[in-house]
């Protein structure tokens, strides 16, 4: 008999928890497992994976949480429980984490799993106390890295044991992207300039500002070269401000997102480096990407992306907010296109194991076993 599971996220919107959730329903072994999806809150009007959630067909229970105290929606929540009795709950993110949870909890569900997707340093005191609380009816805490386990497990005071790492898979499809030269005509990229891309969201701890610091030295040095910042947020704004601060309107581009017309498959071939200047993450799932696209990456040494960018085999890893490092370490990659492609076949080979298919086996396995052992 199939186990019924319930795969639940606040919403939608565009960022790397919303993006593996998306692309794992798909390839959930259906003879084992009947999955729904549960989302919280209303979407927003910005992007959102919703039509692809839609298109796809998946089974999808949404509410419209207004706030914590929403005494409708937590009895909507409550009679979606009773009504379905799921074996397993799986959540994201920690609105999630928390709601979903304590319905899980109450109407007993027998397997509870979370996901810790980042190093949160700035939870408020009284939502580590609620994951403490809850974590003793948690059966399993994902996350995204060992960096990210251990410091969640020392932040809230959680047994290691609790914890598994599972470093989160490469979802492109390459066989989709489009002709590379198509993406750069329609961006207006000349053919011979180099193209440095990033992609993430505009927040702080993304580190975009020191990039563009850096793209002013590297155009210094070497001026054929292009700079792609995709993504959206709230910074978006003072980026393109400090972009026209240092007259660099012209190389450094911000193409937005790339879903539709243009996914990450399209744009991920148009680079001849990635770049992730992240001040405060664990293990950027674009990098995975990056990897599987053989490009060569440089990043900050944060987290655990020195694990897979690795000094001279696949890309560099510099000190986080450091403009002059990520500048010089762009510029050798730059003047160097046989070290360009070696390093990107090396990445590649790397991160061959992490398919969506052998995480999604993994995180099968590890469903049943639990089930099993309550």
């Amino acid at each position: 008999m199939r186990k019924k599971i319930l795969f639940a996220i606040g919403r939608l919107s565009v960022g790397g928890a919303e993006k593996l959730l998306v692309n794992q329903l798909p390839v959930v072994d259906k003879e084992k497992l009947d999955p729904y999806l549960l989302t919280l809150f209303p979407e927003k009007k910005s992007a959102t994976f919703e039509e692809k959630v839609v298109l796809a067909g998946h089974q999808w229970k949404k509410l419209d949480f207004r706030s914590l105290f929403d005494l409708i929606s937590w009895m909507k929540l409550f009679r979606f429980f009773r009504k379905e009795k799921f074996d397993a709950v799986i959540t994201a993110l920690f609105s999630a984490n928390l709601i979903v949870r304590i319905a899980a909890i109450f109407t007993g569900v027998p397997v509870i799993i979370i996901h810790e997707h980042n190093i949160y340093e700035d939870k408020h005191r009284w939502q580590i106390w609620m994951d403490w609380l809850l974590s003793k009816w948690t059966d399993k805490i994902i996350t995204d890295s060992d960096a990210a386990k251990f410091f969640t497990a020392k932040q809230e005071k959680i047994p290691l044991e609790k914890f598994l790492t599972m470093y989160a898979p490469s979802f492109v499809d390459k066989a989709k992207g489009k002709d590379p030269g198509l993406i750069r005509r329609d961006l207006g990229l000349p053919k011979d300039a180099k193209i440095i891309l990033t992609i993430s969201r505009l927040v702080p701890e993304k580190g975009h500002k020191y990039l563009i610091e850096a793209a002013n030295l590297v155009l210094d040095k070497f001026p054929n070269v292009y700079f792609l910042i995709v993504g959206w947020g709230p910074l978006e704004g003072s980026l393109k401000s400090q972009v026209l601060s240092l007259k660099l309107e012209d190389r450094v581009l911000f193409p937005g997102l790339f879903l539709g017309k243009s996914d990450i498959e399209n744009i991920l071939p148009v680079a001849d480096i990635f770049v992730d200047p992240s001040t405060r993450t664990d293990m950027p799932f674009a990098i995975m990407e990056a990897l599987s696209f053989g490009k060569p990456v440089v990043s900050t040494a944060i987290g655990d992306i020195p694990i897979f960018v690795k000094n001279q085999e696949t890309g560099f890893a510099v000190p986080p907010a450091n403009s002059a490092e990520l500048a010089d370490k762009i510029l050798v990659l730059l003047r160097d296109g046989a070290a360009r492609e070696k390093m990107g076949k090396t990445g590649a080979e790397m991160v061959k194991p992490y398919t969506m298919e052998n995480y999604e086996k993994t995180f099968e396995k590890l469903i049943i076993d639990l089930s099993n052992a309550n």
